[in-house]
């Protein structure tokens, strides 16, 4: 028996894994009213086309009709990550 195709079937599920969760995430930060408006704004901006275009292609990944690039996930998640409070302190625990 091969491990190679065990090994590169494991990865796919790994990643399929990860893709649904990081959706259901979007999913539920995209359900209050005007968010997907906004996204699709801020990716006019940052990656150029129409917002309506964008918000029409968010749609579509949100329902499973398309796959986001790995470019979309990434600007996706910079955008919808909650802001963090100024005065709140940097939890890092110093490397020295």
């Amino acid at each position: 028996m091969a491990i190679r195709p065990l090994l590169d079937h494991s990865l796919a599920l790994s990643l399929m894994k990860t893709y649904n969760s990081w959706l259901a995430k979007t999913r539920k930060r995209a359900n209050a009213s005007g968010v997907l408006s906004q996204w699709a704004e801020q990716l006019s901006r940052k990656q150029g086309g129409d917002a309506r275009k964008w918000r029409e292609h968010l749609r579509e990944i949100l329902e499973e009709e398309e796959r986001a690039s790995l470019d979309l996930i990434l600007d996706l998640d910079l955008i919808t990550a909650p802001a963090r409070k100024e005065n709140e302190e940097n939890k890092q625990t110093p490397l020295w």
